[in-house]
């Protein structure tokens, strides 16, 4: 499956965001699997929160505006040539099959922001980016997949994890490790995450390499 349902498709564009394409499951990118492990890492680990009180006044738009103010600082964002704000979104592609399928499907999908995104509003209460208003569940990256930002909802409040280069994060890797031994895992997210971490380690290898020391012969 390549494409998600229309109606998926539809729920995204209703919390302003232009579906463009799913991306294939490349080794150089982060599986959308180990990306979601995001919330479960430690500060120390590299993870910048933002967390906003459950009772903030007017919660749905100050988590709209925090988002696209963290989309921006961040790095998330790329502009294409013809100026809109890009990124990609960790969709479940079996969601909304008529045919339930044995295993969820995630996948990267490339969209471009409308200026102005209702995450927290329409994108939680049609079940797309959340779980009901003001309670989002989500992973998104940058095109190139070195930033990513989840959001979670936690018993201190509801906010977002942001975090760069996930390829250096050993929790990533072990969490992705785990995931191939999960037979509860669609089999291609398995060899994914298991060709990920092949990829993240070999290119630690080859820096090791060539920031080694070299002894002079003779």
């Amino acid at each position: 499956m390549s494409e998600p349902h229309p109606s998926l498709v539809e729920r995204l564009s209703a919390a302003g965001y232009r579906y463009l394409e799913t991306l294939p499951m490349n080794s150089d990118l982060v599986p959308v699997l180990v990306a979601r492990y995001l919330t479960q890492l430690l500060p120390d680990e590299g993870r910048r929160d933002v967390v906003i009180s459950h009772d903030k006044p007017d919660l749905t738009s100050v988590l709209n505006k925090t988002w696209g103010r963290l989309a921006r600082e961040s790095g998330l964002l790329s502009t294409s040539r013809r100026g809109a704000s890009e990124l990609l979104v960790g969709l479940d592609l079996a969601v909304d099959v008529p045919d339930e399928p044995e295993f969820e499907r995630h996948r990267w999908v490339r969209v471009s922001a409308h200026e102005y995104c209702d995450i927290a509003g329409v994108g939680c209460e049609n079940g797309v980016l959340g779980v009901g208003r003001n309670n989002p569940s989500f992973v998104m990256a940058s095109l190139d997949g070195r930033v990513l930002l989840a959001a979670g909802y936690w018993q201190i409040g509801v906010g977002f994890a942001v975090i760069t280069d996930p390829g250096r994060v050993l929790s990533f890797r072990d969490h992705a490790k785990r995931l191939t031994s999960f037979p509860f895992v669609e089999a291609a997210q398995r060899d994914w995450a298991e060709r990920w971490v092949r990829t993240v380690s070999s290119e630690d290898e080859s820096i090791q390499r060539r920031d080694s020391p070299r002894s002079d012969a003779g």
